[in-house]
């Protein structure tokens, strides 16, 4: 089940990013005006601080050496060849 939550947080982080770089994207290139949907542009400030929490505190975990992620952590480099 823990397998199950940690595949679906990881996707709901990294969606999260996708449409945060998306918004910013297309503010940039002028697609919108992030002053005319002030609803969507309130939604992006949110998930860009909920994601900026979660890395802070994913980052302060592996800092400080816990052995569940320290383990998963090793897991991920051996999947990716290192």
């Amino acid at each position: 089940m823990s397998d199950l939550f940690g595949r679906v947080s990881r996707a709901f982080w990294a969606a999260c990013l996708g449409v945060i770089v998306l918004f910013v994207f297309f503010a940039a290139i002028g697609g919108f005006s992030p002053g005319d949907v002030a609803w969507l542009t309130g939604l992006v400030v949110v998930l860009g601080i909920a994601f900026a929490i979660h890395a802070f505190r994913l980052r302060r975990q592996l800092a400080a050496g816990e052995p569940g992620l320290s383990k998963a952590q090793q897991e991920m480099r051996e999947r990716r060849g290192f």
